[in-house]
């Protein structure tokens, strides 16, 4: 990990403004360790930036001479037909050289259903390897960046789709089952902090180990394995201190002692009698 990408994971995702979980950055830095292991290169992108807080991110993982393209539609409001989103160039400008550098930053204003791969892969020098989606929240312009994101996704790329299991944004979880359900080329393989984790089918038992190896033994988070759209694919979540006793068989002993315990003693205090299974 760089000095400022841990700079930035400790303090600058706190001040610049949007929305990120934390956590989100500790994966990132995971995944980007096990594609640098293997000799994945290329770009970051970016669609739907807003203010910069996972674009920084991106943005300090990746090495001198790599771009990060920055992919939004800022002050043309007009297109946010959703209203999912008010990025602000000025504020994105601000944040990346406060935390980074505009250094290999290519920025693209406008709608990304209109972006073709072929002037992407110009824009990024090539293919990305890291490619997170977070533009416009309906189905159809979700199912249209996941197909840009696939077609521009460098061998051993990742994408991170945003809001998928978002209550508020359902055209998110449309678009994205319209994607995997149409002749997908790319597979989720992780699930957690608001994200979703795609790459080719090829990666994902890989990439999945790598998150597993490196959260396993940490008291605030937990994994486990589900199935989403048929596949297998990993979950991460934050545990508090009523997981942790949950987790405990101890713990799930004791209370269940004191719960028996407790209801003789109000069988006894009504007259009732009797025992308690």
């Amino acid at each position: 990990m760089s000095r400022e990408f841990a700079r930035y994971r400790a303090i600058g995702h706190r001040i610049v403004t949007g929305f990120l979980q934390p956590e989100v950055l500790l994966l990132l830095d995971v995944l980007n360790s096990a594609q640098r292991a293997k000799q994945v290169s290329g770009a970051a992108a970016e669609i739907g930036v807003h203010h910069g807080k996972l674009f920084i991110g991106l943005r300090l993982l990746q090495r001198s001479g790599e771009k990060a393209v920055a992919i939004d539609i800022f002050g043309d409001q007009e297109l946010n037909v959703d209203g999912s989103g008010h990025g602000d160039l000025q504020k994105f400008l601000s944040n990346v050289n406060l935390w980074s550098s505009m250094d290999d930053v290519v920025i693209h204003q406008g709608d990304s259903t209109k972006l073709p791969p072929e002037r992407l892969r110009e824009l990024a020098g090539g293919d990305v390897r890291l490619f997170s989606v977070d533009g416009g929240h309906t189905a159809e312009i979700v199912f249209s960046d996941m197909k840009l994101a696939e077609a521009t996704l460098a061998d051993g790329g990742i994408v991170i789709a945003d809001d998928v299991f978002n209550q508020q944004w359902p055209g998110v979880a449309v678009g994205t089952l319209r994607y995997l359900e149409q002749g997908a080329k790319l597979a989720p393989f992780l699930i957690g902090f608001n994200k979703v984790f795609f790459a080719q089918p090829d990666y994902c038992l890989l990439y999945r180990a790598e998150v597993e190896s490196a959260v396993s033994g940490r008291l605030r988070l937990a994994t486990g394995e589900s199935v989403f759209a048929g596949h297998d694919v990993g979950l991460v979540a934050p545990q508090g201190a009523v997981d942790l006793l949950r987790r405990s068989a101890t713990i799930r002993s004791l209370y269940h002692r004191t719960y028996r315990e407790m209801v003789r003693g109000l069988q006894v205090v009504s007259g009732r009698g009797g025992s308690a299974r």
